[in-house]
């Protein structure tokens, strides 16, 4: 069983991962061409910022993050960018650890393409980036670029050897994997790059990362031709409809996935044995297909509190 956790505590996850979609969704106004792998890396690193904390409840709850980088270019797929834990404790004791991967994309613009990276760009290290000895075209020529509904995931496909592997593990393991969408504040949205006078204000998140189940993903795929790369408009399960997010059909928010679906025990997996194979195997081998970790542990004060148990 999964403790029912106090309000603050999953307040301030969904406060903390608010603040980390809120950077990422506005990387990619800044930056439009940025790797997904970058925006990974920056969504850890907010998120390591939060440290711990003691809530009013006498709850102490602590993100950490691990950043091991993408390992898929080096002969195999990563079936997980980032693994979300939430390990309770009472008193210091552990009590239940929960489990939700997320395969992280990213939203193409119409013009600016993200270059994709290969095994030779991990060979050599820093010098694709130094080594550039041609002519470019000038950096302070802006150039416009677009989000609109027509706009792809261009690191994903239908069919896709990835997609295939992925589903491969949820069945031998039984680990959920959900799609994180990392998508700008506002869809549609325009500027300019570079832009003029600097770093601007950040904008409303209205849309921002979004997460999809991995069968609500397959399911838009599967209507797809094979190989065809899925768009911000198809990229929607209708049955997500809501009056208070027009975006809702794009999926749970970040942070409204973490504290209201995998802290109140309705996605991700529960495992309540402390030795644990499958979960070994997952998060303490350098074999395990994930490339990042955030962790956190929520410590129960001694109490009523800590033992009013809700269903898994």
């Amino acid at each position: 069983m999964f403790p029912t956790l106090p309000e603050d505590v999953i307040n301030a996850a969904r406060a903390a991962f608010a603040d980390a979609n809120d950077r990422v969704s506005q990387l990619l106004v800044r930056q439009p061409a940025m790797h997904e792998e970058g925006l990974d890396f920056h969504l850890v690193s907010r998120l390591d910022e939060q440290g711990a904390q003691i809530l009013p409840s006498g709850t102490a709850l602590v993100i950490e993050t691990h950043w091991l980088g993408g390992r898929r270019h080096w002969g195999r797929w990563e079936i997980s960018d980032i693994a979300v834990v939430i390990a309770v404790r009472v008193h210091g004791g552990l009590i239940a650890r929960k489990v939700a991967l997320l395969q992280t994309k990213r939203l193409y613009s119409k013009e600016i393409p993200v270059e994709s990276t290969d095994r030779s760009d991990y060979e050599i290290g820093i010098g694709r980036l130094v080594d550039r000895t041609d002519k470019i075209v000038p950096l302070f020529k802006q150039r416009k670029f677009t989000f609109t509904e027509k706009c792809v995931y261009g690191a994903m496909s239908s069919g896709s050897e990835q997609v295939e592997r992925i589903d491969d593990y949820v069945d031998q393991r039984g680990i959920p994997v959900y799609y994180a969408l990392y998508n700008p504040p506002k869809v549609p949205s325009s500027g300019l790059h570079p832009a003029f006078g600097g770093i601007k204000p950040l904008e409303d998140n209205e849309v921002g990362c979004r997460v999809l189940k991995r069968e609500e993903v397959n399911d838009i795929l599967g209507e797809l031709p094979v190989g065809a790369t899925p768009s911000f408009g198809e990229m929607q399960n209708p049955d997500r409809k809501t009056s208070f997010d027009p975006f809702a059909v794009h999926g749970w928010r970040l942070e409204t996935f973490i504290a209201d679906e995998v802290m109140r025990c309705r996605e991700g997996r529960l495992f309540e044995d402390t030795q644990d194979e499958t979960l070994a195997s997952l998060l303490y081998r350098r074999t395990a297909p994930i490339a990042a970790a955030i962790i956190m542990t929520v410590d129960l004060p001694e109490g009523e509190l800590a033992y009013d148990y809700g269903e898994s």
